[in-house]
């Protein structure tokens, strides 16, 4: 066929002209690795002789990677599971936790987590940095200027478990507890000396002589006092 008569056929619309295929490429995707759900440095304080757990991307599915635990930058033998799990938690465990994911298309590490081993009653989850600040990716109400801030609990109303978080902008001596209509204290949920960051109590009513009724939680720093509702219906 002529180019003339080419030329002419393409003018009438009777034959495609040639276009090259577009080239397609396929980049890795990004994943974040957490530990707990914390994407940024956290601190952890267990009780003495409690389950320590540790999950790497709660609540998704991982089985396409290859995981590996480490413990003070050391790999530890066997530790490839999303769960980092020993039935009692020893001061031996006390350390600095990273957790590395790898695939065909990438290696990531997780931010360092620190554990603490201690003789309390209740974990404590800390996220560190200052809300402030961003830091921990929390913030303070932008229109206050507290150093201390107490969330209401959720679930509330409580049927047996419910998280109590609270927001310090300073490291400081702090006291969370649990109080019944006439002031007297149920449980300590934390008493501290604890750094700049939003921290996180499970409260678990059941393993307290607890009633259906009213109670409040009350965060005490220098300074400061603030006291929440927590309503227990059985």
């Amino acid at each position: 066929m002529s180019k003339t008569l080419i030329s002419a056929l393409l003018m009438i619309g009777m034959v495609m002209p040639i276009v090259a295929a577009p080239t397609i490429r396929v980049l890795p995707r990004q994943h974040q690795v957490s530990v707990d759900g914390q994407a940024e440095l956290a601190t952890k304080r267990i009780p003495m002789g409690a389950l320590f757990i540790l999950t790497v991307n709660k609540g998704q599915d991982v089985r396409f990677y290859d995981i590996q635990w480490f413990k003070d930058g050391i790999a530890l033998p066997g530790e490839t599971s999303q769960e980092l799990r020993y039935p009692i938690a020893t001061q031996e465990l006390e350390g600095v936790y990273t957790v590395q994911m790898s695939s065909p298309c990438a290696t990531v590490m997780s931010k360092p987590i620190q554990v603490f081993v201690q003789e309390r009653s209740f974990q404590l989850n800390s996220e560190t940095g200052n809300p402030q600040d961003g830091v921990a990716g929390h913030r303070i109400n932008e229109t206050s200027t507290a150093s201390f801030v107490l969330n209401d609990c959720k679930p509330n109303p409580v049927t047996d478990r419910t998280s109590i978080t609270f927001s310090t902008s300073e490291t400081a001596a702090v006291t969370l507890k649990v109080v019944d209509l006439n002031g007297n204290v149920v449980a300590t949920l934390v008493n501290d000396v604890i750094g700049a960051g939003e921290h996180t109590v499970e409260f678990n009513t059941r393993e307290q002589n607890m009633s259906s009724e009213l109670y409040y939680f009350v965060l005490t720093a220098p300074g400061f006092t603030s006291t929440k509702p927590l309503m227990l219906v059985k």
